[in-house]
């Protein structure tokens, strides 16, 4: 799959929700919901497809290793991004809704530049059908992970006050990061990575832990009292069903 091609299919649907909401307003209650559904999405992906092809011919403790390293580094990420992730898009002071939310922005950019880095695959090598079963699973995820999120990120950059001409800008530069990732892992594999199949698998190890992170922090999340809302289950299980026809 060309880089191109991977870009339109990364970029353009985060882009296009984004700018919807640029006008629109959506309810807290309703982002649960997608944010429900697509954090189940990646769950049943990563047991299902991208656990198993990382594994497979593989030093499994070194892959065990990468995948808790992605694990802490999204709870590095989140002190940054505050959990925008989760779909947490409310500012905590007033004072803080008159700056653009730096640490935010960067945290959230280099959490889906992580998430693109395993899409790209060589040319040079055979591509199998499950390899091409799993990266079109990988694209699905982290696009469906994606646009919940750009809601979210254009939601929160309004409510600090940001015009919506740089909102907009922002929101390109989100939605290009994932792309940005297939291109680091293109550059490397064109300029010479000693094993790029290996490297293949490490940054695999990495999206999973930060998948594993994502989609559990937001699926156990409960309501008040500690319960859990039951459309919010049954979006999770919209999720996993969706996943598994996929597959």
């Amino acid at each position: 799959m060309s880089l191109w091609l991977l870009t339109i299919l990364l970029a353009l649907p985060v882009l296009i929700t984004g700018s919807i909401f640029l006008s629109l307003k959506i309810k807290a209650k309703n982002l649960r919901f997608l944010l429900a559904f697509s954090a189940a999405y990646l769950f049943a992906i990563s047991v299902t497809h991208l656990l198993p092809e990382c594994y497979e011919g593989t030093n499994t403790k070194t892959v065990g290793l990468f995948i808790l390293g992605g694990f802490f580094i999204q709870i590095l990420l989140e002190y940054f991004s505050a959990g925008i992730e989760h779909g947490h898009i409310h500012a905590h002071t007033d004072s803080c809704k008159k700056h653009l939310p730096l640490g935010m922005i960067a945290g959230l950019y280099l959490h889906s530049l992580l998430e693109g880095l395993p899409i790209y695959q060589s040319s040079n090598e055979l591509i199998t059908d499950s390899m091409l079963s799993t990266q079109q699973s990988l694209i699905f995820g982290i696009t469906l992970h994606n646009i919940p999120i750009a809601i979210a990120f254009v939601t929160l950059l309004l409510e600090h006050q940001s015009n919506k001409i740089k909102t907009f800008l922002l929101l390109i530069g989100f939605a290009l990061m994932a792309p940005l990732g297939c291109f680091v892992s293109y550059a490397l594999n064109s300029f010479g990575v000693n094993s790029y199949d290996g490297f293949l698998k490490l940054s695999f190890g990495v999206v999973i832990g930060i998948f594993l992170h994502i989609s559990t922090a937001i699926m156990f999340e409960t309501g008040e009292n500690h319960k859990y809302n039951l459309a919010k289950i049954m979006s999770m299980i919209a999720g996993v069903f969706l996943a598994a026809f996929i597959s």
